[in-house]
């Protein structure tokens, strides 16, 4: 694929204007980020098989957001993932990646808010904070969780499966 389609996708790209975003969408970003030739060989973005590809796209997507929100069960779930980077690479990630950590409004959910949610005993801490982020923040949820991202469309919470905008801009390209 060359540069073109991508660059033409940026005009087709729909992205709310509040987004709360999950671990994987986040993960993908930053390491793509710090160094896009790490998404392949990162244990964790390996398993989904993401590419820069998918990172340009994803990055493309956020930028259309007005306000990206993140909770602090994500940062914490980012973090423990990124510290399997080499020792000095870690540091580096985290410094890289500072203004987009700046950038982001965080949202906090309280344990006793949470607990009292339904969503607590199907999805965990994390998911739940984020579908209550989502609720309280007018936003849609961006996740890598197919199961998540359904369950939050059939509530009437926005929620877009990150593969599903991978697969819309590769469908009209071609």
């Amino acid at each position: 694929m060359t540069m073109e389609p991508l660059w033409m996708s940026r005009c087709m790209i729909k992205a709310p204007k509040i987004i709360v975003i999950d671990t994987i969408p986040l993960l993908l970003f930053l390491i793509g980020t710090y160094d896009a030739n790490l998404i392949s060989k990162f244990k964790r973005l390996k398993t989904y098989k993401y590419s820069v590809k998918n990172f340009t796209i994803l990055k493309q997507f956020l930028t259309h957001a007005q306000i990206i929100i993140v909770t602090p069960g994500v940062l914490c779930e980012v973090s423990n993932f990124a510290e399997n980077l080499k020792v000095n690479r870690f540091s580096e990630f985290l410094k890289e990646n500072s203004e987009n950590f700046k950038n982001m409004e965080e949202s906090y959910i309280p344990k006793k808010i949470i607990l009292e949610s339904e969503e607590m005993f199907q999805f965990g801490f994390t998911d739940t904070s984020l579908i209550i982020a989502a609720k309280n923040n007018g936003g849609e949820i961006l996740t890598g969780d197919f199961p998540l991202s359904r369950y939050c469309q059939n509530l009437g919470v926005g929620a877009q499966y990150l593969n599903d905008i991978f697969w819309g801009i590769d469908d009209i390209f071609k």
